[in-house]
């Protein structure tokens, strides 16, 4: 008994070590010159490691697995990630001093995203994908000053099953595809944010951080090189209808139907099969395609807001081109020299109409999201050898004419031509640590006499990724 004890005994302190060891290398940073391919961006889908050799036994513990994920056995993993976006901004006043020269600038420290997540696979197939966010933790309230330091929130929470390449199916909390620049993932931005024409389809404030509820099926074809993406997501949800005093319910909430998102995508170079598609690619992937976005939701006459009356639906559309160029002529899975831009142009209308004098002449299904036209065009060059970049961007949003002048001007979400530029440099290869500066002009375009007619601002940014 007593050598059976002991060989189990060594048994288990063999296994431990083992356990210990995996762990040890999982922390351990890739030396600069050792690291061979582009890591994944936090919000990109799961993707199968490498098989292990035919007929070779399940492991008996955790083994790290070829892209640092942690194996349960052959088709169980899971891998962990985070993220921190370290923000300096100061950001200029629109409203003029009683002296009437210029606003001055407030300034902010804040984490613009803080984030931890985890992929993996449950058995063959079958994949997850959880991210948690404190977005904007410690950014002032502009008009208190508190700071904020809210909870936590899950972003990304799906299930997701490929049943064949042409038919994939996600269930839960997931990044819609509105527009190309809304899809790419926040490491690989050619400038430091997203574009602010994103937001426009967001705008009635029914989704979180572009997400939302729901279920998406997705798919590829022609060797990859087309996908299509087609969701239904809550988006806004009708009240009750009550009649009577006191209030009885006659009708519960939420009798409407869901929003519908599709997407579109075609490359003609190197295929994107992710949840996300990138900015950047550093030289290790040459791309260049085109997508098409299409948005959809329409509110009940019966139900509030503004019960018995018609309401038009919400549409929204989305076009783009884009690329990405290794100056040496062939991608480098070790990384190179690119040059990289976006084209995007939306249009979108809430529904919300009003007669010469801006009344309200019908309430629309997303009443902030006025009859508008957005565009963006974005582009950027990176320098592997030096570790910097220096990009550029232009985006506007022109509200229609159907609208008043005067009703244009005091509508809280203002008609703005954003023109931005800046430059990166990258401590480490690709996007694992960069510290970038970026100087943005924000004209105010239907701004009145009493405020300016355009702001700067000034955003220094540390970001690190472990992935």
């Amino acid at each position: 008994m007593g050598s059976i004890s002991k060989t189990r005994r060594r048994s288990w302190s063999a296994s431990l070590i083992a356990m210990l060891a995996a762990a040890a290398a999982s922390a351990q940073p890739a030396p600069t010159g050792s690291q061979t391919e582009k890591p994944q961006a936090p919000e990109t889908a799961p993707a199968k490691p490498d098989e292990r050799a035919t007929g070779a036994p399940l492991p008996a513990f955790a083994l790290l697995g070829p892209s640092r994920e942690i194996k349960l056995a052959e088709n169980t993993w899971f891998r962990f990630g985070a993220q921190v976006q370290a923000w300096y901004k100061a950001a200029q006043d629109r409203i003029l001093q009683a002296s009437g020269s210029d606003g001055t600038y407030a300034q902010d420290y804040y984490c613009r995203r803080c984030r931890f997540f985890a992929t993996g696979s449950v058995v063959k197939n079958v994949y997850f994908n959880v991210l948690f966010e404190a977005g904007n933790l410690g950014k002032a309230d502009p008009t208190t000053g508190v700071k904020s330091f809210a909870a936590p929130s899950i972003l990304d929470a799906y299930a997701q099953v490929k049943f064949t390449d042409a038919f994939w199916l996600s269930g839960g909390s997931i990044l819609m595809p509105l527009t190309r620049n809304g899809m790419q993932p926040t490491t690989t931005y050619l400038s430091i944010d997203n574009a602010n024409v994103d937001t426009t389809p967001i705008l009635q404030g029914n989704s979180n951080v572009l997400r939302d509820l729901g279920i998406q099926a997705n798919g590829f074809f022609l060797a990859n090189h087309f996908e299509y993406r087609l969701g239904v997501f809550q988006g806004s949800r009708q009240a009750a209808v009550t009649t009577g005093t006191p209030a009885v319910t006659t009708q519960t909430a939420s009798h409407n139907a869901p929003r519908f998102v599709a997407m579109v995508s075609a490359n003609f170079w190197d295929t994107e099969t992710g949840y996300v598609n990138g900015g950047h690619y550093y030289g290790a992937k040459k791309v260049l395609g085109v997508m098409g976005n299409f948005d959809y939701q329409i509110l009940r006459t019966d139900s509030p807001p503004a019960a018995g009356t018609s309401k038009n639906a919400y549409k929204g559309f989305s076009a783009a081109t884009f690329i990405n160029y290794p100056l040496s002529g062939s991608p480098n899975p070790k990384g190179g020299d690119e040059i990289a831009g976006l084209l995007q142009v939306g249009y979108y209308d809430g529904g919300f109409t009003t007669n010469a004098a801006g009344a309200t002449t019908n309430p629309g299904s997303y009443p902030n999201v006025l009859k508008q036209i957005n565009y963006l065009a974005e582009a950027a060059y990176y320098n592997h050898s030096a570790r910097f970049s220096i990009f550029g961007k232009f985006e506007k949003r022109k509200y229609s004419d159907d609208y008043p002048a005067a009703f244009k001007a005091a509508f809280p979400i203002p008609a703005q031509t954003w023109i931005a530029g800046g430059l990166k440099y990258y401590v480490a290869p690709f996007n694992l640590l960069n510290f970038a500066l970026q100087y943005e002009r924000i004209n105010n375009d239907d701004a009145p006499s009493t405020q300016q007619g355009g702001t700067n601002n000034v955003t220094f940014q540390m970001q690190l990724l472990l992935y």
